[in-house]
């Protein structure tokens, strides 16, 4: 089967709908498939096979450039998997349309989830994007409950089902062989090394995280958090840092490439996931798949995966509600933060019974989020969809 898969942006770009992408192109390939990649990221990597780069540009002939390129490509396979209801997807519902190619269209949140401070014209494009690519989308799949709730306003349910993100099963395994980074290595030994994987934007919230980390240096400072991660709130972190006297207290790694994350994840001893939007976390999974207790923000998908029992991790309260949301505060009250800083030193004081739900958390991703498993899922849509399109 020939495949088109589509996002925005891709590698060298990382977040959870390009690595959604990428492991989804391997694992096609894996079983004999082609698979194609269409993207507007123009930055290149080591491996470009079967990577189509066309920059957007929102010109006549930036328009004309993505057009062309995607009704030709759209032409050469049997069935094209679009990311987001978004600008690519839009384009090609049209396209798919007019060629009789199926397309199956993925929410992962950005197009469905509304944006921050969205501009008039801006409001009024996503909406255009929305309304076309949901609508001719053959079928649409969804990564948590509360994107299925907010696709449901667009397209009737029974044309939406729920699809997680998945994980790479056999690279996220622990492995105590590992060799500890240099970071964590410097620390002393009774430090423990708590964990973000997650890009610098508000919404993941690592804002957040700094000021509840202040609550817990007023009782505890044998800690160390560590974010891996580049983004346009870096500075703005950075001051907190500073704000809050920090600076022995947590690194900002910057930007890693996802195989070289496996030793920071096997020798943290906490992983903390505090976003205000997440339909379903690949990073949050793929700590799952290491076995690691997670503290996590009971926001979106993230209640899906470590379920709202908090039998996988911790789930903690920390936004006004549990949807997801592009825009949240820049500060938040101490009485907001305090559930946040209990749960970290509830764990600094005693790590068993969240080191359990981790042992729990990947005897349970291992059968349900392998990579080799959704793949799986997401054949039988296109077999079934290309059959359909006959």
């Amino acid at each position: 089967m020939k495949v088109l898969l589509t996002c925005e942006d891709y590698f060298p770009v990382i977040g959870g709908a390009e690595i959604c992408v990428h492991n989804l192109r391997q694992e096609l390939q894996k079983l004999g498939h082609s698979a194609t990649v269409f993207t507007n990221t123009i930055e290149t990597t080591s491996d470009e096979t079967n990577i189509v780069r066309v920059q957007w540009k929102f010109s006549p002939l930036g328009l004309w450039r993505n057009f062309s390129t995607l009704w030709k490509l759209v032409g050469r396979h049997d069935v094209v998997h679009c990311q987001y209801s978004f600008r690519i997807a839009c384009l090609v519902a049209v396209i798919a349309t007019v060629r009789g190619k199926p397309m199956l269209l993925t929410q992962q949140g950005r197009g469905i989830v509304p944006e921050a401070n969205p501009t008039l014209f801006g409001s009024f494009f996503m909406k255009i994007c929305q309304h076309v690519s949901m609508r001719g989308a053959a079928h649409i799949t969804s990564t948590s409950d509360e994107i299925t709730d907010l696709t449901a306003a667009f397209v009737p349910r029974s044309k939406i089902t729920l699809v997680s993100n998945g994980y790479d099963a056999q690279l996220f395994t622990p492995n105590p062989a590992l060799p500890v980074p240099s970071e964590f290595s410097a620390l002393p030994l009774t430090t423990k090394k708590l964990l973000s994987v997650r890009r610098l934007v508000p919404k993941n919230g690592i804002h957040i995280l700094i000021q509840a980390l202040a609550l817990v240096r007023k009782q505890r400072d044998d800690f160390h958090f560590f974010s891996v991660g580049e983004g346009r709130s870096r500075a703005f972190i950075e001051s907190l840092i500073q704000e809050y006297d920090l600076s022995k207290h947590v690194t900002l790694l910057g930007k890693r490439t996802n195989d070289t994350l496996l030793p920071y994840y096997q020798h943290a001893d906490l992983i903390l996931i505090p976003s205000s939007a997440e339909a379903r976390s690949i990073a949050c999974v793929e700590a799952m798949g290491m076995g690691k207790p997670i503290i996590a923000s009971r926001v979106g998908g993230l209640i899906d995966l470590l379920e709202k029992e908090n039998t996988y991790g911790q789930l903690v309260s920390i936004y006004d509600t549990e949807a997801c949301t592009y825009d949240p505060p820049d500060r938040l009250p101490e009485n907001r933060l305090q559930p946040l800083s209990d749960a970290i030193l509830s764990f600094l004081n005693d790590p068993s019974a969240l080191q359990e739900k981790g042992r729990k958390a990947r005897e349970h991703v291992m059968k349900s989020y392998s990579w080799e498993a959704i793949t799986k899922e997401y054949l039988s849509f296109y077999t079934s969809l290309t059959h359909d399109a006959r």
